[in-house]
């Protein structure tokens, strides 16, 4: 459907609160159909990551945001208003 659209595309995104970071790439990562993927506790998340995650996990969470996949639901709303 979007390709047959005209004019500006919408902001698809997802908002999660998933807990595992293997998760969320496998939603960011995915095939282009969302835009990004926004966190409520995205603090948290990497807190707790980087206290008891695994490399595997580390290496995830780090490679979404690097790639600004993954951002805190904060952002949301201002994204919204610019997009």
């Amino acid at each position: 459907m979007i390709r047959h659209r005209r004019g500006r595309l919408p902001h698809l995104v997802t908002v999660t609160a998933e807990p595992m970071p293997s998760r969320i790439a496998a939603i960011a990562r995915g095939t282009g159909e969302v835009d990004a993927v926004y966190h409520i506790a995205l603090d948290a998340l990497q807190a707790a990551v980087r206290e008891v995650g695994s490399s595997q996990q580390k290496d995830d969470l780090s490679e979404c945001i690097r790639q600004g996949r993954l951002r805190p639901y904060e952002e949301l709303a201002t994204t919204l208003t610019t997009w």
